[in-house]
């Protein structure tokens, strides 16, 4: 998944070193765009795996 998402231009998605998984930081300050990306990312890779 990581991977794929830096590959898409989305970054900074790696979980927290002592707890894992994926973290997505959106915040008031994202921009509409970035979030449409990430799930648009996100339904593409739910659909290839």
């Amino acid at each position: 998944f990581l991977a794929g998402a830096q590959a898409a231009g989305l970054t900074n998605l790696k979980g927290h070193r002592s707890v894992g998984g994926m973290r997505a930081s959106i915040y008031n300050a994202m921009p509409l765009a970035g979030v449409e990306a990430l799930a648009a990312f996100m339904a593409e890779f739910r659909k290839k795996h």
